[in-house]
């Protein structure tokens, strides 16, 4: 059985559904709970995707917001949870009812859900001009992805299609989401891609778009699940909805040459599309990448047979494993998956290192096993270096050692490739 990362910091169900909504830009989400579950998701929401441009908290110093842009809550205390919450929903909903809002969603949190509060009812009553929805239980102790596929069924739900006539060579791109580790110009840079291909994006649903061009999602020809974990149950609905089909990359997450190049190639077979412009793309930055690979290892020999570890979501962990072993002749000391042990890429990536010979890795503790570079959040590079490791560390998800991330970063395609190996090669030549 394959381990997990640290408890403590695996982000639950909650989080997942309030971040569905927050990825989208005009859309609110007003937490029904105490402000100890509205402190935290509100400031994470800012500084991943920020839609304001005031940091003064007296700006925010209205009731319900306490002194942040993001997440109106109910401040739930005693008295609420014996006679109710519902005067207090009543209240914000009105004051944020003029803020022109695309989709409002009222979550409880998990206190606020034993309640019993009748959501949907307070809303009706509201009479909101905005789409809007309910989630009175988003799954006690789920899971990040549980919360963010139930959220999107309720979003899709509230934002009906407004149209089925299908635009030829589209995609949707699903599974993204504000929580991931330079999501903006991850996407960015697969949009960049499929556009060298002829192919538009139609939406990416909660990483950036209005609720508006959601409503756009069934006139995609396909849809392509970056991330199965967090949007293949979507694909599977629009499929069995509007006939849409979808594909999952059979090499994860386009991180790395040869899963970049696959990502091209299988949706271009797919829409019929010319690829020659993107993969031209890609082989010069790939004569880029061994004019410096080449440089370093003829100095140290590495990164060949240098240890690694990472703690990731299955897609990119996959991904990341086989470019990592295969184009650059690094060891798996320890692998983890984030989100369980049975999704399509968590068992994709057993077998792979079982082929490799590290089938082992898998059930490695990250905390102890040695490693010259980890793969990981912030929060588990920062235990392995109280734990006396001394270990290169690059930050591939949530939460972070609040690193500021001026200069735009993504990990995928050719400038992914390049932004990983300058961490690699910079962080190897560091620890010698």
């Amino acid at each position: 059985m394959m381990q997990h990362c640290m408890k403590n910091i695996t982000p639950d169900s909650l989080t997942g559904a309030i971040f569905a909504v927050e990825g989208i830009r005009d859309a609110c989400v007003v937490l029904n709970g105490p402000t100890g579950c509205k402190l935290y998701h509100s400031a994470v929401s800012d500084g991943q995707y920020s839609r304001c441009l005031s940091f003064d908290p007296l700006e925010f110093a209205e009731e319900f917001y306490f002194g942040q842009p993001r997440i109106p809550a109910t401040y739930l205390d005693g008295y609420d949870y014996v006679y109710g919450s519902g005067e207090k929903l009543i209240r914000v909903l009105k004051s944020i009812s003029s803020k022109d809002y695309g989709l409002i969603a009222v979550i409880n949190s998990p206190g606020a859900a034993l309640i019993g509060d009748d959501l949907p009812q307070i809303l009706k009553q509201t009479l909101l001009a905005a789409p809007c929805f309910a989630i009175e239980n988003t799954g006690y102790s789920g899971s990040f992805a549980e919360g963010y596929q139930n959220a999107l069924d309720k979003i899709f739900e509230a934002l009906p299609a407004n149209s089925t006539q299908t635009v030829k060579k589209s995609v949707n791109l699903l599974g993204f989401h504000i929580y991931q580790k330079h999501f903006e110009y991850n996407l960015k840079t697969i949009k960049k891609m499929l556009a060298l291909c002829g192919i538009r994006v139609i939406t990416s649903p909660c990483a950036g778009d209005t609720a508006e061009k959601i409503t756009h999602r069934a006139e995609a020809e396909l849809n392509v699940v970056i991330y199965p974990e967090y949007g293949e149950r979507a694909a599977k609905q629009m499929q069995k909805q509007y006939g849409i089909p979808y594909i999952i990359p059979t090499q994860g997450a386009p991180i790395g040459f040869e899963a970049a190049e696959n990502f091209i190639l299988e949706v271009c077979k797919k829409l019929n599309a010319e690829s020659s412009r993107a993969l031209e793309e890609l082989d010069k930055v790939r004569a880029r990448a061994y004019l410096f690979l080449a440089r370093y290892s003829s100095l140290l020999g590495l990164p060949k047979g240098a240890l690694y570890s990472i703690c990731a979501d299955s897609s990119t962990a996959y991904a990341l494993t086989k470019w990592l072993s295969t184009y650059l002749g690094m060891i798996p000391s320890a692998v983890v998956v984030t989100n369980g042990t049975e999704g399509i890429f968590a068992k994709k990536l057993r077998t792979f290192l079982k082929d490799i010979g590290y089938g082992e890795a898998m059930n490695n503790p990250i905390a102890t096993s040695p490693a010259h570079i980890v793969f990981a959040d912030g929060n588990t590079l920062a235990q392995m270096r109280l734990a006396g490791q001394r270990v290169g560390g690059v930050e591939v998800s949530l939460p972070s050692l609040g690193y500021m991330d001026v200069m735009p970063k993504t990990f995928f395609g050719g400038e992914g490739v390049l932004f990983l190996l300058e961490q690699i090669l910079n962080g190897l030549r560091f620890l010698e």
